[in-house]
């Protein structure tokens, strides 16, 4: 199976060799749409911090909320407590889980 960077690059240069044969026929202006997405991945994790490499400059509020990401933590809410740049490039966010009590109690009186 090609690499996708090998199959882009073949893509590529097939697409140059074209243009550059066909420049001296007529000039041909290739469109090229790039899209980027910011991603996260996980760098560390245990049952009470989380840290997340992510695209430069990204940091998701709620970590839940990334699809990469969906089913993979602990239930509950994580609070962003640090951001920095990371090592190997990108952004390194450090969540801290933040544990709630639960308000309801057995001995709930409940009235009609």
């Amino acid at each position: 199976m090609p690499r996708p960077h090998r199959a882009a690059l073949t893509l590529f240069t097939a697409l140059l060799g074209t243009t550059l044969s066909a420049a001296h026929a007529a000039q041909v202006t290739i469109p090229i749409r790039v899209t980027v997405r910011a991603v996260c991945e996980v760098s560390r994790s245990d049952g009470q911090t989380l840290a997340l490499r992510c695209t430069q400059d990204y940091r998701p509020t709620d970590p839940r909320t990334l699809p990469e990401l969906f089913g993979r933590l602990p239930a509950g809410e994580w609070r962003l407590n640090a951001s920095s740049d990371a090592p190997m490039g990108g952004t390194l966010n450090v969540y801290t889980r933040v544990t709630t009590t639960s308000t309801t109690d057995a001995t709930e009186l409940v009235y009609y």
